[in-house]
């Protein structure tokens, strides 16, 4: 099957956008391992124009991604092969990389006066911390990384499904196929995302908690769902690209809207924005932006570079690293007070660069070590 490059492009883009987004969350007023002293509400705005649909975007292209590997390897062999690729390198992160943004978080924002080794020995042994209030308190963790265990779980259920149902499924992707063409194609996922919304997320708001992040899990599950029974499709593509441009504007007008609302209720006033105005605003922003990132991107569908293949190689190693390091980063800039709005940028370029240098000596020491000492027999 042809290598769709422009997918590639669109998941290293929203990698990179990744990046921007945490760095926003230390000089925005939510809630995060470090803070700006001098944090300001109009950073909250990269989070209101990008976090409705980034994620699933991320999602969905995992969803097409799948489907392709799908015409090479039954949902057994896949879920097998996504399994070694995924749950190795995510529980190595959650030993070495997690226990270091906890250093960050309780020497800086809870004020405790605790070395980084006994950090790793507590997270590691599920030991309590002793905070600065006095409370113990046992820390488990994802971070970051919920993306790697969400994307495995959600992996292993399709491949569960299609393995046991696979006609069934299948049936179900034709039945979706013939009800996204035309207006369908952006009406009734709005329609979905904006039920899911009103009825779930005031219950189960957002937590990257695994066991109870249940708005985040339907909404997730049913973009990489959609990825899988549509991504092969060709009839699928084609209705994209019609409603492309409609798409684009109904996005675009979404946007005076949202900062409009912005102006009037900030980020942390869910009741506003879990009100059935703020849902239907954020759905239909979430989805006309995906569509019109999709329809627009398969004009990048032919362009094939080494340097987008370096990169799609590279980019899930960023995003596995960026975290720890932006936070690591920033905690020494708040050491030299250095940490306020001007550092955004600069933190910003900083963590990519070292993400950047830190990915090179991996893949260097890998190929080294991988590298065959004897030459094959003829």
């Amino acid at each position: 099957m042809e290598r769709r490059h422009d997918l590639d492009i669109i998941r290293v883009a929203a990698f990179f956008l990744l990046i921007i987004y945490h760095c926003s969350l230390i000089f925005g007023s939510r809630q995060f391992l470090i803070k700006s002293t001098g944090a300001m509400p109009l950073f909250d705005t990269i989070h209101l124009l990008t976090n409705p649909w980034r994620i699933s975007l991320l999602f969905f292209v995992s969803g097409v991604a799948t489907a392709f590997a799908l015409s090479r390897r039954t949902p057994s062999a896949l879920r097998q092969k996504r399994s070694l690729q995924l749950l190795p390198v995510f529980l190595t992160a959650m030993i070495l990389l997690v226990p270091p943004q906890i250093y960050v978080y309780l020497t800086v924002r809870e004020g405790v006066s605790i070395d980084l080794a006994e950090v790793f020995r507590r997270y590691l042994t599920l030991q309590p911390f002793l905070l600065a209030d006095g409370s113990l308190q046992v820390i488990v963790s994802m971070e970051h990384l919920w993306y790697l265990a969400y994307l495995w779980t959600y992996t292993a259920i399709l491949m569960t499904l299609l393995g046991a149902w696979g006609k069934a499924v299948q049936r179900f992707g034709d039945w979706m196929t013939a009800q996204l063409r035309g207006a369908g194609l952006l009406v009734w996922p709005v329609i979905f995302f904006f039920v899911v919304r009103v009825t779930l997320r005031p219950f189960f708001p957002p937590s990257n908690n695994i066991i109870d992040d249940w708005y985040s899990h339907v909404c997730f599950l049913a973009c990489f769902s959609g990825g899988v029974l549509l991504g092969s499709r060709r009839d699928f593509w084609e209705a994209i690209l019609a409603v492309r441009e409609a798409a684009l504007i109904g996005a675009a007008a979404c946007i005076p809207l949202l900062l409009a609302m912005f102006s009037q209720h900030p980020i942390s006033d869910q009741a506003a924005w879990n009100s059935p105005t703020g849902c239907l605003l954020v759905a239909a922003f979430m989805w006309c932006t995906m569509v019109a990132i999709l329809g627009y991107g398969q004009r990048l569908r032919a362009v094939d570079h080494p340097a987008l293949r370096y990169l799609n190689k590279a980019v899930l190693s960023y995003y596995i690293l960026h975290q720890t390091i932006m936070v690591l980063i920033a905690a020494k800039l708040e050491s030299l007070g250095l940490l306020g709005p001007a550092a955004f940028l600069p933190l910003a370029a900083t963590t990519l660069v070292a993400c950047a240098l830190l990915y090179e000596v991996w893949r260097r020491l890998w190929l080294l070590v991988a590298r065959p000492r004897f030459a094959p027999a003829p």
